[in-house]
């Protein structure tokens, strides 16, 4: 329920996807998060599934602080990256015409040589289950991760990978016309030996000219990944490995994030003609059962 408060596998794809129409097309639901008027449902939308909660970025300035806090630091996280994430820099991170735009900008900054922004929901919105939806276009150039993922509410307490990770969608400038979605689990996830994380992978032409849906339907059972409506991987539940496999039983906030380099980049390689880079999301869109 909504609470308010790979370096890529490459996996051989499993759905060729052509280039569509990616306006919006289908029904009308009512806005639920603040956003004032109704909103136009992408094709993506499950039937029987109803908006609960959606951020249009229909606003200027910086991201709403009622919708959407930062995670900052410049320490490589998890993936020795290179750049530093700000805290609510408006070279870094904004909102106007009608979308958010998070750049990574070439410049020393704290000990880093580049800097960008770590959007988060946490403590303001999370989900246990739904479709998930965004509209977004990728930067180009080698050693840039785009990113919009999900991390279980219990991380605090169980660390990662035991409280799950949910990669709705990741775009590395490396590879232009790949896109991929991944799983984190106990089981798998992507720094394991001998392992490594779950995912999967598509192709699609035009994700760093053109605004594309980028969708999963997460239910009781599995995990389902797609693009303008199209789905392209499934991760299945194995209930005989209960959270070891499946953490995906309690509620996850949402991450957006613009990454340079790392160990899934790979490290230091960049192109310096590519800053500064745009990342721009045009919605965040939550559904569920009615």
């Amino acid at each position: 329920m909504f609470k308010s408060a790979f370096y890529p596998l490459l996996l051989l794809p499993l759905l060729m996807l052509s280039c569509q129409d990616d306006g919006p097309a289908g029904t009308t639901s009512p806005a639920s998060s603040g956003n004032s008027g109704p909103v136009t449902d992408s094709e993506g939308v499950p039937e029987g599934y109803a908006l609960v909660w959606n951020e249009e970025f229909d606003y200027e300035g910086l991201p709403d602080t009622s919708i959407w806090g930062y995670q900052v630091g410049g320490f490589g996280w998890t993936a020795k990256e290179l750049q530093h994430y700000k805290d609510a820099d408006p070279d870094n991170v904004s909102v106007g015409n009608g979308h958010l735009t998070i750049t990574a900008l070439q410049e020393d900054y704290q000990g880093n040589k580049f800097t960008s922004t770590r959007l988060v929901s946490k403590g303001k919105a999370d989900f246990d289950q739904g479709y998930f939806e965004i509209r977004a276009q990728f930067p180009k150039g080698n050693g840039l991760r785009s990113a919009f993922w999900m991390v279980g509410d219990t991380v605090s307490k169980m660390g990662w990978p035991n409280a799950g990770e949910i990669d709705l969608v990741e775009h590395y400038g490396q590879f232009p016309n790949v896109i991929n979605a991944a799983v984190q689990t106990q089981d798998a996830f992507w720094a394991k030996q001998g392992k490594g994380q779950l995912g999967g992978s598509t192709t699609l032409e035009g994700v760093e000219e053109d605004f594309h849906v980028y969708g999963c339907l997460w239910t009781d059972d599995a995990l389902t990944f797609s693009v303008d409506g199209n789905p392209y991987w499934t991760y299945t539940r194995d209930y005989a490995r209960e959270t070891m496999g499946w953490p995906f039983q309690w509620p996850f906030y949402m991450v957006a994030t613009l990454s340079v380099g790392g160990i899934r980049g790979p490290i230091g390689k960049y192109d310096a003609g590519a800053f500064p880079a745009e990342y721009k999301i045009d919605y965040v869109r939550v559904y569920q059962k009615e």
